[in-house]
């Protein structure tokens, strides 16, 4: 684990000091369980988008090599 410093407006401590209170538990604690719950939905969300479009092209008939082969052609400058 690494030690880190934030700074953070005096509201947001006031209602870290209660739920730390409230659970029992340090407010790096709860910043902690806070920080991994956030990353966590964010991953989710990323694989979720990352499952929803695998496949998409699945169906069409698409040959790769002449579609660069194509594209470097148009991109010549003679």
């Amino acid at each position: 684990m690494k030690r880190t410093q934030i700074y953070i407006d005096e509201k947001i401590y006031s209602h870290l000091e209660k739920e730390s209170k409230t659970k029992g538990v340090s407010i790096s604690e709860i910043v902690r369980e806070s920080i991994h719950e956030k990353l966590t939905r964010k991953i989710q969300k990323i694989l979720k988008a990352t499952d929803d479009v695998c496949g998409i092209w699945k169906d069409r008939k698409f040959d790769v090599n002449s579609y660069i082969k194509n594209t470097r052609r148009e991109r010549k400058v003679w």
